[in-house]
């Protein structure tokens, strides 16, 4: 027999994993199927089903409105983290774009259902792929359910110091985005500069049909060569000791009673 205190606490657990997994990047695909994600969301919450302080009054609505909420604020609060990550690689493709020439060309992107530029694609999917082999989609997982015991039902968070590590991790975005875009965007500085001496030794040389194919065959050359250091940047964004992990364990450390 299901009593309340169980409903309750199987409900807000599923609240607190449902809204991250409908937040973060990669659970919220829109190719993954809304059913399939509340079941294993449900899933998750059977798995962790935490405890709940007999001192709540489970029959005022206001009281369980108030449980609700906190635990769609630490779901959102984890998302945001796992979002950051990931508009790293973005932010690089972003920087890319631009300089090759590609700033005015995007693809569909059916996860999103939107337009998206050629190399934040390109970049993503390399991002996704190295996130599932170094399985952190699997840690991640157990840092949420994890997040019960450190953060548990109606307990605050130390709202300053996370704050101020969201801030710490917002930097770190646009350090990490710029040490991958910086090759490319560095060559293409060069490329240019070497256009223009050209140009201005032989003037009768077409700038526009003649620079924005060598700007591309260069920039494209640069990403391929650049692409083990990628992988090896991305691997150290998502390895069980990264970016990911050591900004995910420090919000969680913030949680009190």
């Amino acid at each position: 027999m299901i009593s309340v205190l169980d409903f309750v606490r199987f409900s807000l657990s599923f609240i607190r994993i449902a809204t991250f997994l409908a937040v973060a990047p990669l659970f919220n695909m829109r190719g993954i199927p809304m059913m399939a994600r509340l079941g294993f969301a449900a899933l998750c919450s059977f798995a962790a089903l935490p405890a709940l302080d007999a001192g709540w009054n489970l029959e005022s609505w206001g009281v369980l409105a108030m449980l609700a909420m906190h635990e769609v604020v630490i779901g959102l609060l984890l998302a945001l983290a796992v979002i950051l990550v990931f508009s790293i690689v973005n932010f690089a493709g972003h920087y890319v774009d631009t300089p090759i020439g590609f700033g005015m060309a995007s693809v569909f992107d059916p996860s999103i259902g939107g337009q998206v530029p050629v190399f934040s694609q390109f970049y993503y999917i390399l991002a996704v792929l190295i996130f599932l082999a170094v399985d952190a989609h699997l840690w991640l997982i157990q840092a949420v359910q994890y997040s019960f015991l450190v953060i548990p039902f109606g307990s605050l968070i130390q709202i300053e110091p996370a704050f101020q590590l969201i801030m710490e991790l917002v930097k770190q975005v646009f350090l990490i985005g710029i040490q991958i875009a910086l090759p490319i965007t560095a060559t293409i500085l060069l490329t240019d500069i070497g256009l223009g001496i050209v140009i201005r030794a032989v003037p009768q040389i077409n700038v526009f049909v003649l620079g924005f194919p060598i700007k591309i065959m260069v920039g494209l050359a640069v990403v391929f060569f650049g692409l083990p250091t990628f992988v090896h940047i991305a691997g150290q964004l998502f390895a069980a000791d990264g970016l990911l992990f050591r900004y995910v364990q420090g919000l969680l450390a913030l949680g009190g009673s």
